[in-house]
């Protein structure tokens, strides 16, 4: 990385908001209080809040059904540091959202899957007009052709959000995965846009694709997303940590990794023991699939523990639903399954 050209490479921490998949938001607001002041103190300028949302507690929850929910978080904050939080274009009209202020993040986040693309655009233009920072998250990024992946950008170059990520939802990407796709966005991608990469760890590539990332040779700014310890849904996320050790010794960083170590030991330590968050068989066994991890989650609350069992299910989820987890489709797998056994 030292011998090519390159831009700035920084860092998003979404511990509130991805690392919420683990244990539904229920994040005390102590907690959120010090994982914030600690991500900041280490060096962190992007800080992922939480997420809108339905059915979080006020004061104890990071799923947020309105804006008011955000503003206590928002007392202590930095002019220099962007708080952020994310809006799932499936759910977007479902919220009020204010013309941005003091007292609102500073950036939203719009998460939206191939089919939502054209909506998020116009949501994109919404956001903007009230005076938010925008990313637009293409979820599942592999899943748009070459020419379908030109369309999108010529969309994104036209709004002009303040950054595009692609996302490796389902843990799908191998390095030259992530190297070739980067190349066919930054050849078309605006360059006053922001370029950035969320990477799942079911096969555990998040932190060496984000390694591979970064060592795009662009002096177009690069972010990619942490969070402390992986906290996130399945087998987590890249370790804020470990990109704020690589950071510091191959982009110039200065971030203070024991401040995130010491709440990660006070703050989030307590909740990976009670609630465990890692590699997993039936996690690789989505990702290896193309299929949302949702599914594992959600067939192992259904009591299929048999990793066989397991890998006959998921194949019979049908391809146009394998993006986002369709309880109707894997119930379905599940009856023909167990039915086609007791033959």
């Amino acid at each position: 990385m030292a011998n090519q050209v390159c831009g700035p490479r920084m860092l998003l921490d979404c511990t509130l908001r991805d690392g919420g998949y683990v244990n539904n938001w229920e994040f005390e607001e102590d907690t959120v209080r010090k994982v914030v002041r600690a991500l900041y103190e280490a060096g962190v300028r992007y800080i992922e809040l939480g997420i809108l949302g339905q059915g979080g507690k006020p004061g104890r929850s990071t799923k947020f059904s309105d804006f008011v929910q955000i503003e206590p978080y928002l007392e202590a904050r930095h002019p220099d540091c962007r708080y952020a939080v994310m809006l799932n274009q499936a759910e977007a009209e479902r919220y009020k959202i204010p013309v941005r202020s003091e007292k609102t993040p500073d950036l939203i986040r719009i998460a939206f899957f191939k089919p939502e693309y054209a909506a998020a655009m116009r949501k994109a233009e919404e956001l903007k007009e009230k005076g938010y920072l925008v990313w637009l998250q293409a979820m599942a990024t592999f899943l748009y052709s070459r020419e379908e992946m030109e369309r999108l950008l010529d969309a994104v170059n036209r709004v002009r959000p303040d950054g595009f990520y692609m996302v490796d939802s389902f843990s799908t990407m191998y390095g030259e995965d992530v190297r070739q796709m980067a190349d066919q966005i930054l050849a078309r991608l605006s360059p006053d846009i922001q370029f950035g990469f969320h990477a799942h760890n079911n096969i555990q590539l998040a932190y060496a694709n984000v390694i591979e990332f970064f060592s795009v040779p662009t002096d177009r700014a690069l972010i990619a997303d942490g969070s402390i310890y992986g906290m996130g849904r399945g087998a987590g996320n890249v370790p804020t940590e470990l990109m704020m050790e690589y950071l510091n010794k191959f982009a110039g960083g200065k971030y203070d990794i024991m401040k995130v170590l010491r709440v990660f030991q006070q703050e989030i330590r307590p909740i990976f023991r009670q609630y465990y968050w890692g590699y997993s068989p039936e996690y690789y066994l989505t990702a290896s699939k193309g299929t949302n991890s949702a599914y594992s989650w959600y067939l192992g609350n259904r009591e299929i523990r048999d990793l066989t069992d397991l890998d006959e299910i998921l194949d019979r989820i049908p391809p146009e639903v394998r993006y986002t987890l369709s309880r109707e489709a894997a119930d379905e797998a599940v009856r023909s399954y167990c039915e086609e056994k007791r033959l």
